[in-house]
């Protein structure tokens, strides 16, 4: 039997080469990913004193997402870049710069087939203090609690995938080879990463979602700061059980401290937590998202709108004799608002937490209970410790170098439990 060149072959969840290797070599480990997680505090620099103009052009492609057809705005929910396209604008120019950072090291033709690789993206701006956010593409779910103006920035739990395949081809989950995310502000509701990957395809019920997590990653907003992870691993941004901290620095006095906004969410029991945000700092959450696909290129996300590029403030032009990525605006001196700074993905740095977080005997002190959708099915995400035990190690996760934390978990103290199908479901935004 014959294989075309453009076959999808799956393995693993992953979009993999279309070559059968010997049986000797079948052994060798797959590049990528890397490891489950991974935090680099200073990925990025950025040039503050071009902040609005980056804020625009980071809330211009946001809203691009949301545009009608009609509107001559670009229809998907996320943009591709291929892996060998020339970039138009300074957050096409990111993405690849991500994606060739994360693929540093593999042989095209070998690992990867370039003609069917890039990045996908996608920007997440959201108010820090406003309500829940929107509906979205994909099947991911909300969160059940009551206090919708306490969960601001929150993000339902997700997989990262190519839903348009899985319209055609019901319970295929193909994801990308790594999720990336890259914080563009210092404040919101941190990035959870739970250690659940989705269930296979002969999983119709999707049962493998059930049982316990025994580790998780959470990683606070820091301007600048890159966290990667296994692109089939279940994330997003729970803020009734993970909230925001306090982003100001301590060494404010009372006075100064009276002049920054604030901000309150409910604890445990009711009492509310100060959230200072300096004013002169937006009070937005950004989040740049870029998925690095190799093999595929997702069926929904397009080419970032032409028009666009021509609206972005921090535009990015090739030099007519197509020399790689120095020629900013055509000026040697000319400073980029964004500088991707990672070389080397394999030192990564992120805390890890001493004692693994206690599953509570008393049903009535236990944490509760997220309600999402999820691989279109009603999940319940659990939470079995006490509010003040996430909180606590919340606030730890923040006050440590880097600000992400890795966790290991009791037995049940996060349990998923799945239930009916969900014929329609509601999305949020994804990151």
């Amino acid at each position: 039997m014959t294989s075309n060149k453009n076959d999808l072959i799956i393995d693993e969840g992953f979009p993999a080469l279309n070559t059968f290797v010997p049986e000797d070599a079948k052994n060798e480990k797959d590049p990528l990913p890397r490891y489950p997680f991974a935090s680099f505090p200073s990925a990025i620099s950025v040039d503050e004193s071009q902040m609005e103009n980056i804020i625009h052009d980071c809330e211009l492609a946001f809203t691009a997402r949301t545009k009608e057809d009609s509107e001559a705005y670009s229809s998907g929910a996320t943009f591709f870049i291929p892996s060998q396209m020339k970039p138009r604008c300074a957050l096409e120019q990111l993405a690849l710069d991500i994606f060739r950072t994360h693929t540093k090291g593999l042989e095209p033709g070998k690992h990867f087939d370039p003609d069917r690789s890039g990045a996908e993206w996608w920007l997440l701006v959201l108010d820090s203090n406003s309500s829940n956010v929107g509906d979205d593409k994909n099947d991911k779910g909300g969160s059940s609690s009551d206090e919708e103006d306490d969960e601001d920035d929150e993000v339902g739990m997700h997989f990262d995938a190519d839903y348009g395949l899985e319209d055609q081809l019901p319970n295929y989950l193909l994801h990308p080879r790594v999720a990336t995310v890259t914080y563009l502000s210092n404040v919101g509701v941190p990035t959870l990463v739970l250690d659940k990957k989705s269930p296979p395809p002969t999983d119709v019920e999707k049962k493998s979602l059930n049982g316990d997590i025994e580790k998780a990653w959470l990683s606070f907003p820091v301007i600048g700061k890159h966290i990667c992870f296994d692109g089939r691993l279940l994330h997003g941004a729970p803020g009734t059980f993970f909230p925001a901290m306090n982003n100001v620095s301590n060494k404010n006095s009372e006075d100064e401290s009276e002049q920054h906004s604030s901000k309150r969410r409910k604890l445990e029991g009711g009492e509310k937590v100060e959230l200072l945000t300096n004013e002169t700092q937006s009070s937005k959450r950004i989040t740049f998202m870029v998925n690095v696909w190799l093999n595929h290129c997702p069926i929904d996300a397009e080419l970032f709108d032409d028009g666009l590029c021509t609206k972005m403030k921090i535009n990015y032009e090739i030099s007519k004799d197509e020399k790689a990525s120095s020629n900013l605006k055509g000026d040697a001196d000319y400073k980029p608002a964004l500088q991707w700074e990672l070389s080397d993905v394999s030192n990564s740095s992120h805390k890890t937490l001493d004692k693994k977080l206690q599953f509570c005997e008393d049903e009535l002190k236990r944490a509760g209970t997220d309600e999402c959708v999820i691989c279109n099915r009603e999940v319940d995400v659990k939470y079995n410790s006490t509010m003040e035990d996430l909180h606590s190690a919340t606030k730890e996760a923040n006050d440590a170098i880097g600000k992400s934390l890795a966790f290991e978990f009791e037995p049940k103290v996060i349990q998923l439990t799945v239930g009916a199908e969900v014929e329609d479901s509601d999305d949020d935004e994804d990151e």
